[in-house]
This record gives structure tokens, sequence and C-alpha cells, in this order.
């Protein structure tokens, strides 16, 4: 089953190093940070970067994940990890990829 296609599950396990890098293949451009998931999208204006925020909002409250949003105009930085896991959780990769599919 693709990682889009999954629904984040309560008390998700930290992953390993080696299964969070495998995880990582199915994402776009993402990139793995001292235990985080990160990608920053560009937009063309604020309300483009507002929408898919919003979006991102949707997305992460279906799923009961939350990631951390630094937004400023035209740019939009996603950093996703597990708080109770103490790391990056198969949560956090499945959120990313519903996020991808926004941009797709």
């Amino acid at each position: 089953m693709a990682l889009a296609q999954e629904n984040c599950i309560d008390k998700a396990p930290k992953l390993d190093d080696v299964a969070a890098e495998m995880l990582s293949t199915d994402l776009q451009d993402w990139i793995m940070v001292n235990g985080t998931l990160e990608k920053t999208f560009r937009f063309r204006n604020f309300h483009e970067t507002m929408s898919f925020a919003n979006a991102v909002a949707y997305i992460a409250h279906q799923q009961d994940h939350h990631p951390s949003i630094d937004l400023t105009f035209g740019r939009c930085k996603l950093t996703w990890n597990t708080h109770s896991a103490g790391g990056l959780s198969r949560n956090d990769f499945i959120c990313a990829a519903r996020v991808d599919q926004l941009k797709a």
C-alpha cells in the first residue's frame, strides 16, 4: 500500500535509521535532519502559501499528527517528527506523502 493511502496510528514507534531511510525513498525531496523530516515548498504569492498551509492543516487534523510549520510570503517549511516516539515514526512519512499529493 502506498504511504499516502495509509492512516496514522496512535503511539507509533520510533523507526530505526535503516527503516526511516527506506521510507524516505517513497517521498519527493524530503530530507531527514536530526530526527526530523523536512521540506520547503515555494509559491508565487502569499495566498497560495496560505492555501497550501491550510490544506496541510486539514491533513494534520484528519490524521491527528501535526507538523511544525514555518511560513512566510511565498514559502512554507514543514517539519515532521513524532515527539512521543522521540524521533521519526511511520506517521511522519504517511503525512509527508499525503502532503506531496497536494503539489502533484
